[in-house]
């Protein structure tokens, strides 16, 4: 049996149509969630504090995950592994929190940025924990992390010290979620698995609101906004990941996931107003440098 030359071009002509769609897919996915200081803005303004915004973003984003399931005809994930989405569930909570607190104590940009350095954290752990192999990529990229977050907060480190905290909080929780979820659970169902984290964020703030005060959009802008946050900048960019890096591959996908950063930034200064620092600039470049390092490591 032969294979023409024709078939063999309409094949790979095929594969590289099936691999761009994959990257347009993944970067429409970082656009997405680049969106978030955008819905939140407006949100805030709304008078929605961090709580009221965070627990209807979830809250939304389960019934609307549910929904799909329902109609789809996808059972939850099985006991062992509903227990451990949970607890993936539980740290991007934790990540939303700090994420959203830094962004109201310092600035959108210092918090995307300071959350970004994220994959240092997980090298670090893999390093110190899961005995992975100390390479010159490695620590050059470790490097380039913990500087670009000393220059982004300020090289004098008299910046909001507050906001600071609660942007590597979201980065030390975004990171820890990320080492369980690959090294412990493994989804059956990437969608089901999403339905199950985002029922847990939206138990634990349930419980946050007992104790904490909580504030909900007062109009419709301010609710439109929350609910653009949870289609548009959650359920949306999960979708397109998802399918996007199905098609390029993990590795490829992270690569190209570090337009997020860039997204949310150039939104709050350029829509927001926020101020940008040389040194904020200097210490976001590096920390994407960082991240693209151990990406290409991981490769």
């Amino acid at each position: 049996m032969t294979i023409s030359a024709t078939s063999i071009a309409d094949q790979l002509t095929l594969d590289r149509q099936h691999y761009i769609g994959g990257c347009v897919l993944v970067l429409i996915s970082a656009v997405c969630y680049g969106l978030q200081p955008f819905f939140a803005f407006f949100a805030y303004n709304d008078g929605t504090n961090t709580t009221g915004l965070l627990l209807s973003r979830f809250c939304i984003s389960s019934v609307v995950l549910l929904g799909w399931l329902k109609l789809r005809g996808i059972s939850l994930p099985k006991p062992k592994l509903f227990i451990q989405n949970l607890a993936i569930g539980a740290g991007y909570a934790g990540a939303g929190l700090g994420y959203y607190n830094a962004s109201q104590s310092a600035s959108f940009s210092l918090a995307v940025i300071l959350m970004f350095s994220f994959p240092a954290f997980v090298t670090l752990f893999a390093i110190l924990f899961l005995k992975e192999k100390l390479t010159r990529l490695r620590v050059t990229s470790l490097t380039l992390a913990i500087s670009g977050v000393i220059f982004a907060a300020g090289i004098d480190l008299k910046g909001d010290i507050t906001g600071i905290l609660w942007a590597l909080f979201a980065a030390l929780s975004y990171g820890s979620a990320i080492i369980y979820a690959s090294h412990q659970a493994k989804p059956e169902n990437p969608i089901a698995s999403a339905a199950v984290i985002m029922i847990a964020g939206s138990l634990i703030f349930i419980v946050v609101a007992q104790f904490h005060h909580i504030t909900m959009p007062q109009t419709a802008t301010g609710w439109s906004a929350v609910i653009g946050l949870a289609l548009f900048a959650t359920l949306a960019p999960l979708a397109t990941f998802i399918s996007g890096a199905h098609r390029i591959g993990a590795a490829n996908a992270s690569t190209l996931s570090t337009m997020e950063p860039v997204v949310a930034v150039v939104i709050a200064v350029s829509l927001l107003g926020e101020p940008l620092s040389w040194t904020t600039i200097t210490g976001g470049v590096m920390v994407v440098c960082a991240a693209l390092l151990l990406v290409r490591q991981k490769r």
